[in-house]
């Protein structure tokens, strides 16, 4: 696992521009952390190194799941905090685009899925430290 302390706003906008890179031909990004550490932030800075506004990105906490046309390659930008019970309609979607391997997917508090997303996922967990500060750990297992 590595493991990185962003200490300004620039330096995470840096290490979303190495994520977005190594997810570019598709995959699966699973962020982690509690309120407050940095998720959408992170997030919106991986779609806008991928092409999309990120103003235009919003936190889809109320519809789940926001997707997001790049050419002909689709980004999904899901965030899970209401997810409270196991849901089998979303597990479903998610499922199928899962399958695609072109999409490029975002999911804010993936642990709500538990171990139902694929082993191959990129894990991103995020820690605030205090206001500037944020510990990063980075996974990508290859099975």
């Amino acid at each position: 696992m590595e493991e990185y302390i962003s200490t300004s706003e620039e330096q995470s906008i840096a290490y979303a521009k190495e994520i977005s890179d190594k997810t570019r031909n598709g995959g699966i990004i699973c962020i982690y952390g509690d309120l407050g550490s940095g998720k959408t932030f992170l997030s919106k800075h991986i779609a806008e190194n991928m092409g999309i506004d990120r103003f235009s990105v919003k936190s889809p906490t109320y519809t789940y799941i926001r997707e997001y046309r790049m050419g002909k390659k689709k980004l999904y930008h899901i965030d899970l905090y209401r997810l409270t019970e196991s849901d089998d309609l979303l597990e479903m979607e998610l499922e199928e685009i899962f399958e695609i391997p072109d999409n490029i997917v975002i999911i804010e508090w993936a642990d709500r899925l538990k171990n139902k997303v694929p082993a191959t996922s990129h894990k991103i967990y995020l820690e605030y430290i205090n206001e500037n500060t944020r510990k990063i750990k980075y996974e990508k297992n290859t099975d």
